[in-house]
């Protein structure tokens, strides 16, 4: 029994000083994995600037450290088992010698000395294993800290609970204001101030009156804070001051899905799903039938290059749309935001000649 105690005390130890370095080796291993997802993400960026000796390189470095701290980890961890094993082969020796004298003299029966040796073998020699278990348990500690620490994170934006409108009388309770033909769309910016984390204000004080059923353009250079205030008004980031209305009702007062369900979006980085054309136009619409999305992709002159596809609206279109032309892709995002039919429609940087088009489009909402 007497090695038992250093046993378990040398377990706690090893326990504290594994568990960084496995925090280490996952830290390090995750950004193996995000350089290797950018460098397959801009894997056409890197071709024509024809840095793929740097890239190379920069993934070399990386795996390197990953490498390293892998060793720091096993080296510790292999160290572990040997440890534990002169400690046993101490007690086990102890024993031998011990009880072979007493044996010897004639103070302890040879029976019970034998017991006693396969006793031994059968307490101590399964603890061999510890180290084993200690080191798979770290190695899945160290992953599920990751993760509850990403579990953890506060809440930054939270849902009111106000509803845009009401429902149709005789009608069920609407559950997305993407249908609700009681939102107008007006918005109003009153007073508003927002900043990044740790950076300037990039808008300061700001008034705008965005009146329902009207065009209207924000024009300005570059880090002005148009794209800011598209983030701004779908509340993917909260202001400092002043306040955000649409029909009247205060942003953080409304639930977020009827705040972004009343909003359509067709960004200048369009992002189209791996997937076929129909579920990508459909995105955001899944009860739209295949005649509705037709009618979408014609008014966003999406038809004509869609039924020259292999499978027509059943092509699959790759990741991020990979097979098809940046204009095709982005006249799969106009087709939805279309189909979405959106009081509010926003569109940042769109061509001069669809500005007249959607202006009819939408004319009536």
């Amino acid at each position: 029994m007497l090695p038992m105690p250093f046993i378990l005390w040398g377990s706690i130890a090893f326990q504290k000083l594994l568990a960084p370095r496995y925090a280490d080796v996952r830290e390090k291993v995750s950004l193996l994995s995000s350089r290797l997802s950018n460098n397959l993400s801009g894997i056409v960026t890197i071709k024509s600037f024809v840095t793929e000796e740097y890239e190379v390189n920069r993934l070399r470095i990386e795996s390197e450290a990953y490498r390293q701290s892998n060793r720091r980890a096993i080296a510790l961890s292999a160290a572990f088992v040997p440890l534990i094993r002169m400690i046993i082969l101490v007690g086990f020796t102890a024993l031998l010698v011990y009880g072979g004298l007493e044996a010897v003299a004639g103070t302890m029966a040879v029976g019970t000395y034998s017991t006693l040796v396969v006793m031994i073998q059968r307490l101590l020699w399964p603890l061999t294993r510890l180290g084993e278990t200690l080191d798979q348990y770290q190695r899945a500690m160290a992953s599920t800290q990751r993760v509850m620490k990403l579990l953890d994170t506060p809440i930054a934006i939270r849902s009111g609970e106000q509803v845009l409108g009401q429902p149709v009388l005789g009608q069920p309770t609407l559950t997305s204001a993407i249908k609700n033909p009681l939102i107008r769309g007006e918005v109003w910016f009153q007073q508003v101030t927002f900043a990044y984390r740790d950076r300037p204000a990039v808008i300061e004080n700001l008034s705008l009156h965005i009146p329902a059923g009207k065009t209207t353009a924000i024009v300005g250079s570059t880090g002005s804070g148009k794209s800011t205030l598209v983030k701004l008004l779908l509340r993917l980031y909260e202001i400092q001051t002043g306040s955000i209305t649409l029909d009247g009702i205060e942003l953080r007062d409304l639930e977020l899905r009827e705040l972004r369900g009343a909003i359509g979006l067709v960004s200048q980085d369009v992002f189209l799903f791996h997937g076929t054309v129909l579920e990508n136009i459909t995105y955001g619409s899944p009860a739209a039938t295949l005649a509705e999305a037709v009618a979408a992709a014609q008014i966003a002159e999406a038809q004509e290059f869609i039924e020259q596809l292999p499978q027509g609206y059943d092509t699959i279109v790759g990741e991020r749309g990979q097979k098809l032309s940046g204009g095709q892709r982005q006249r799969l995002a106009i087709a939805r935001a279309i189909l979405k039919n959106p009081p509010i429609l926003i569109w940042t940087k769109p061509p001069r000649q669809w500005t007249t088009k959607l202006k009819q489009q939408f004319s009536d909402r």
